[in-house]
């Protein structure tokens, strides 16, 4: 089934659709500026070829009302391979969280990248049930992989006293942000690697007095930045 809305009559589509254009429109010209044209060519080709390879739909915007959540687009596959690239050999044993996961990519391409105990937060049901949708369409690379997705606002998740790689691709702002980053510290006293995808707002990291481990750039736009948390501060965060 594909997801898309249902139930709305022609102006709201059509204006559904004009939305996504702008968009469209927005995030190309804004990747030209930033990115160069050649880089942002090669990247809307491995958007079709990845989609296709993977059997996988995760490349539609939706748009977002909200001030603190924000739009979902799926994270660039180019710019996702140079991140599991850095991330380090022993973190594959570590457990994988994608806050904000939206249709799921994030997650079926670290488990491709060897990842195998793997989960999803979504607050927006739409996007929830899209991911859902991914998993049937899903062939594991691994056999022992464990894909999970749950809807809930990723204030209220509950985050587990475990070594884990959690990504976020800029899903909200800095004071939700913060907030997610308290509650995943005082859940884990365990090691922590946490990829932070178009980083506009670094400084709840620094907070918590996380290394910056890499920075991944294209050309003059930083991609993502991988902080690392070894252990808990004897500090209270």
């Amino acid at each position: 089934m594909e997801c898309a809305y249902e139930g709305i009559n022609f102006r709201e589509y059509l204006k559904y659709n004009i939305v996504q254009i702008l968009l469209s429109l927005y995030y190309f010209f804004r990747s030209v500026l930033l990115r160069g044209l050649l880089n942002t060519i090669r990247l809307l080709k491995a958007e079709v070829t990845f989609e296709k390879q993977f059997g996988i739909r995760t490349s539609a915007l939706k748009r977002s009302a909200s001030k603190e959540f924000f739009h979902y687009q799926g994270a660039s596959y180019l710019v996702l391979f140079k991140i599991f690239k850095e991330l380090e050999t022993e973190t594959k044993a570590y457990n994988f969280v994608d806050i904000g996961c939206g249709k799921g990519r994030v997650v079926f391409v670290a488990e491709y990248c060897g990842y195998t105990r793997l989960r999803g937060i979504e607050l927006d049901e739409e996007l929830f049930l899209c991911a859902k949708e991914n998993v049937a369409l899903w062939t594991p690379k691994h056999k022992e992989s464990q894909i999970e997705f749950v809807q809930v606002n990723a204030l209220d998740a509950e985050y587990r006293n475990e070594p884990t790689v959690y990504f976020l691709f800029n899903p909200f702002c800095e004071t939700v942000l913060r907030g997610v980053l308290n509650r995943v510290c005082q859940s884990s006293s365990r090691g922590l690697v946490f990829v932070y995808m178009n980083p506009l707002y670094p400084k709840p990291f620094y907070e918590k007095k996380m290394e910056v481990f890499a920075e991944i750039r294209t050309k003059w736009y930083r991609e993502a930045i991988i902080f690392h948390r070894i252990a808990a501060p004897n500090s209270q965060d």
